[in-house]
């Protein structure tokens, strides 16, 4: 995940506290989505408040809508993926690196569906598609693993428990 621009980044964008630069036009993912979610925590934990950002309320329902809008010259920045970003012709600035987990109940690892779709999953044609998407990377793919294997070595914060 990161920031998208334009292509040979006119405006210098470097890091998430670029965003607010007086002159830096911002479209934003929708409130309900993971992408949007993900953007607050990280201008949280940098302490970048979110209405310093010129155009942070004017939203878009998908990666590629947010890339258009850059790509158009609607928008400087966004905030998504970078084949969205590369499908629509701009630079991208990785800010974190996200993991992704396909997660079922265990008792449904035996099923044939279950077997079948890791299959597919494990296949080298399968994890060739996903090598050309940019910015994705098939890794463990495949493997099943329980949540603490899955999290172990990672910052993982314990559940909050209400005393």
């Amino acid at each position: 995940m990161g920031l998208m621009v334009k292509r040979g980044n006119p405006l210098g964008v470097g890091a998430l506290e670029d965003l607010a630069k007086a002159n830096l036009r911002f479209v934003n993912r929708d409130p309900e989505s993971g992408t949007r979610q993900l953007l607050e925590q990280l201008l949280a934990e940098s302490g970048i408040a979110a209405g310093a950002i010129n155009g942070y309320e004017q939203i878009e329902f998908t990666h590629a809508a947010v890339a258009a809008y850059v790509a158009s010259g609607m928008a400087d920045a966004s905030f998504g993926v970078e084949a969205a970003a590369r499908q629509f012709g701009l630079d991208f600035i990785r800010i974190i690196t996200e993991d992704y987990y396909f997660v079922c109940r265990e008792d449904l690892l035996a099923t044939a569906p279950m077997r079948t779709l890791l299959d597919i999953m494990r296949a080298a044609e399968f994890q060739d598609a996903v090598a050309t998407l940019p910015g994705y990377a098939a890794v463990d793919t495949g493997v099943v693993k329980t949540i603490d294997d899955a999290f172990e070595g990672k910052n993982r914060k314990p559940p909050r428990r209400k005393t």
